[in-house]
């Protein structure tokens, strides 16, 4: 079916370059897009992940996660889980010790 698509391979040269002629012919892209505007992204994904959650229910997250977590494992191994884990109790561990000390100091003051 894919090979009835008038126009252009994906990916190809030809492709290349009506992309780029396309590029900033929108409004949205002559004024930054998302990157302009963060509030603008946040906005559009918290819509479509409203219309996922009523399309699919709830459920469908907790599947999606637990797929993209199996596949993580296999690519990367479960020491990446144990490694990550140990990078987020160290910043965790520095950041409680940072306002223990802020404070400490803002009772010196006092």
């Amino acid at each position: 079916m894919a090979e009835d698509k008038p126009g252009p391979d994906p990916g190809s040269v030809g492709a290349r370059k009506i992309a780029e002629a396309h590029r900033g012919s929108h409004k949205h892209d002559r004024e930054g897009g998302f990157a302009a505007n963060p509030e603008l992204a946040r906005e559009a994904g918290r819509k479509g992940g409203q219309a996922v959650k009523r399309k699919y229910g709830q459920s469908f997250y907790r599947q999606i996660g637990k797929k993209g977590g199996e596949t993580v494992k296999q690519e990367r191994g479960s020491e990446f889980y144990a490694e990550i884990g140990r990078r987020g109790g160290e910043m965790r561990s520095s950041r409680m010790k940072a306002a223990q000390a802020e404070k400490a100091k803002s009772q010196e003051k006092k």
